[in-house]
């Protein structure tokens, strides 16, 4: 992870915690800059992995003015995918394996 993204995922994080609370089970950096590999111009993917069932809409839209803030103040996009801690665990789906293979907690 560079360095330069830490304060980003660390206000990210707090921002969901905040809206989270216990529900939050974890923020995981994935993607370019998870292995070291993002340019200038990538985003940052974060799965947002959460206690009970997820919606993806309903997380998202739970979440689009805390992220929005946090990629205006920075000036980067963040892009999230919300898993359930269950999903996260176990799912076979290859992008969720990807994650839990490379991923960063945050």
């Amino acid at each position: 992870m560079q360095p330069e993204i830490r304060p980003i995922l660390a206000e990210l994080k707090r921002r969901f915690e905040a809206i989270y609370g216990d529900r939050l089970v974890k923020l995981i950096l994935f993607g370019s800059h998870a292995r070291g590999e993002a340019t200038p111009d990538s985003d940052i993917d974060v799965l947002v992995v959460l206690k009970g069932p997820v919606d993806d809409w309903e997380e998202g839209g739970r979440t689009d003015e805390a992220t929005a803030d946090v990629c205006l103040q920075h000036g980067v996009l963040i892009q999230r995918l919300f898993a359930s801690e269950d999903d996260y665990a176990v799912a076979p789906i290859s992008l969720l394996r990807n994650v839990r293979s490379e991923g960063l907690t945050v």
